[in-house]
């Protein structure tokens, strides 16, 4: 079997294989015994026990498409998303679907629906889900979910739109088990005494707020002001051009483009040119944090630095770049070789753990380099093949990051 891809890129640096799955579905209904009410999904797999329920809808990296199928191999990052005020999970699908491809499973609370929701308890229940849907990893009862089993990796984002934002702002304080946390059109959380402005001084985990230039509904002051509050060292605010309040999501809410119409503002741009360009954000913020991607890492930091038509504004600090690392013969000793170094016109990587690993090519100061070059995986030979006959010739950093390695070797081009 042999893999071969070839391209050039202005951002990316050289990634490997990013899988794309098709998407599963599955019904939960949580318990929280500790609080009452909530929401019920009507055939959902119930969880034992008594207390408030959390319907849940959960989407997920499947090999084939439907409901209760199971996971594809591997361990998947759980992101959980709160939906916005009067609207509903299924005006997420284009988020949720694009997520799940690849390779998260992305939880859907479909609790505090109504129009006099409780933010507080909304925060709860993302507050929860994020270590609920994390134990599925472990939990038999009921036999339903043992599809989980196994698959979930430890690590979860939270964030929502809206009225779903700003609970995750809440949710997230003082929440040791998040990873990190994103938030479009952050709506200002404030029934029963909560504030999400409040909140957001309590979260350290690296976030990513999105907002539209055009959102008459959470203007960018609101945003902002979260984005100030943040006592996170990892901190970034994209302004997208164009975007309003509704933007976000698939375009189908009626409460949201009525919410905002009242308020003076309508949609500019198609949903499609909408999605680009908050995915263009979101999924690389995702894939460093919770998936421990570098090269997505400089992906992501390449996107806020560049000058982009997409982007208005933009406030930031940190830095989401993997730490420099230096090359020693401890690392050398992982069973990896690169040869032949000195390079001509082509190099192996050869090693038994290499298969769908990532590879990042940058010089000795670790800055990315725009280089087209062919890549061939041979699963016999577990050897990847690098035509390097048309790189100028110097000193270059190999990096190498699967789930068994993190390697980099310093390779010279004659």
């Amino acid at each position: 079997m042999k893999k071969s891809i070839a391209f050039i890129s202005i951002f990316l640096p050289i990634l490997l294989f990013s899988q794309s799955y098709q998407v599963g579905h599955v019904s939960i209904n949580f318990k929280d015994p500790a609080r009452t009410g909530g929401f019920s999904i009507s055939g959902g797999i119930q969880m034992p026990g008594t207390g408030r329920d959390i319907g849940t809808e959960i989407y997920y990296p499947a090999n084939v498409t439907g409901n209760n199928v199971a996971l594809a191999t591997g361990q998947f990052p759980v992101v959980v998303f709160g939906h916005g005020f009067v609207m509903t999970y299924d005006n997420y699908d284009n988020i949720y679907n694009q997520l799940a491809s690849l390779g998260y499973i992305v939880a859907l609370p479909r609790t505090e629906g109504s129009f006099s929701p409780n933010h507080l308890e909304f925060a709860k229940d993302i507050s929860l889900l994020a270590n609920l849907v994390k134990q599925l990893s472990a939990i038999s009862t009921p036999t339903d979910i043992t599809i989980f089993n196994g698959k979930v990796k430890q690590s979860v984002a939270i964030g929502g739109h809206s009225m779903g934002a700003g609970c995750s702002m809440v949710g997230a304080q003082n929440n040791s088990t998040i990873t990190a946390l994103f938030n479009m059109a952050t709506a200002t959380s404030n029934s029963t005494g909560v504030s999400s402005l409040a909140g957001a001084s309590l979260v350290t985990v690296p976030s990513l707020i999105l907002s539209g230039e055009k959102d008459c509904v959470a203007d960018t002051l609101v945003q902002n002001n979260h984005y100030t509050n943040l006592a996170s060292a990892n901190k970034f605010h994209v302004i997208l051009n164009s975007l309003t309040h509704c933007d976000f999501g698939n375009g189908t809410s009626t409460n949201c483009t009525f919410g905002q119409t009242v308020s003076g503002c309508g949609n500019t741009l198609s949903n499609a040119a909408a999605f680009n360009r908050y995915m263009n954000y979101l999924i690389p913020f995702l894939n460093r944090t919770l998936k421990d991607s570098c090269a997505e890492g400089q992906r992501f930091t390449d996107s806020i630095n560049s000058i982009s038509t997409i982007r208005v504004g933009l406030k930031k600090q940190g830095s989401l770049v993997c730490a420099p690392q230096g090359i020693s013969k401890k690392e050398i000793l992982t069973g990896i070789n690169i040869y032949p170094n000195p390079s001509n016109n082509v190099i192996y990587i050869e090693g038994k753990n290499i298969n769908n690993s990532e590879i990042e090519i940058t010089d000795v100061q670790g800055k990315s380099m725009l280089i087209k070059t062919e890549i061939n995986y041979d699963s016999d030979l577990k050897k990847y093949t690098l035509i390097t006959k048309d790189w100028p010739a110097g000193v270059y950093i190999i990096k190498i990051f699967s789930t068994e390695t993190n390697t980099h070797f310093k390779l010279v081009k004659n």
